[in-house]
């Protein structure tokens, strides 16, 4: 328990030291003590996540217009609204698809310790938005 509270602190309070527009490879593998190897093999993983999800976005932007388009009209189209919606949700099935296959290999890249620290760091994530909440209201020292 007392590690996952200073992961905590470390994600939410000392992050903002990280505050300033940052490369967030750059702060992962600040965090997570990548190596040079390690950084090499994700820079990979992320040129492959770019490539397979840049058609899928650009499909989905073209989805969304049609969406757009088709509510716009006088009297829309209950049949076109319907499946411009159930396109965009496969788009955004299968972005997640890739997404999600691109964690997985940057896991396959982690060392135990680093692989225990970031899902440490994804356990605790969905608190970070309350956090300033708290030190705005002086519960959690400076």
């Amino acid at each position: 328990m007392k590690t996952l509270a200073a992961l905590l602190i470390a994600v939410c309070c000392i992050t903002p030291a990280f505050a300033q527009p940052q490369d967030p490879v750059a702060v992962v593998a600040h965090v997570l003590e990548l190596s040079s190897d390690q950084l090499t093999q994700w820079g990979d993983i992320l040129h492959a996540r770019q490539v397979a999800l840049e058609p899928l976005v650009h499909q989905a932007q073209a989805q969304e217009q049609a969406i757009g388009q088709a509510l716009a009209a006088t009297s829309p189209d209950p049949l076109a609204v319907g499946q411009a919606v159930v396109a965009m949700h496969a788009l955004q099935t299968q972005i997640a698809a890739v997404n999600a296959q691109s964690a997985a290999d940057f896991e396959k890249v982690l060392t135990p310790d680093q692989l225990k620290r970031l899902n440490d760091i994804r356990n605790v994530a969905h608190v970070c938005p309350i956090v300033p909440a708290f030190q705005a209201a002086g519960l959690l020292g400076n």
